[in-house]
């Protein structure tokens, strides 16, 4: 059975140390993927400059931008942004596309 775990990145107080401990800990754990979603109208961190860090961060986790809110962006830019992702993990980048709202 695969398990993911979300960064915790809309919490107060979650900072630099909070994004390396997490990467690190989670890609030594039984966890098999990594995720944090895009949020605007509340308290969070930008998902995919956190995804990039975990691409970086991270060797055997899958990374998950989740749900990376398509309307938001003009494609060529998602586009890009997710290769270059893709790039820095190594090949593990598995993205959850939508339109926002639940």
């Amino acid at each position: 059975m695969d398990v993911g775990i979300c960064l915790p990145y809309n919490e107060h107080g979650y900072a630099r140390d909070s994004t390396l401990d997490w990467c690190r800990s989670v890609d030594a754990g039984p966890f098999s993927s990594l995720s944090c979603g895009e949020r605007i109208a509340s308290h969070s961190q930008h998902m995919a400059t956190l995804m990039s860090a975990a691409c970086a961060l991270t060797e055997r986790v899958r990374i998950m931008p989740s749900l990376y809110v398509l309307p938001l962006h003009p494609t060529a830019f998602a586009a890009k942004e997710l290769a270059t992702m893709d790039v820095l993990s190594g090949g593990r980048v598995t993205a959850v596309v939508g339109v926002g709202g639940r």
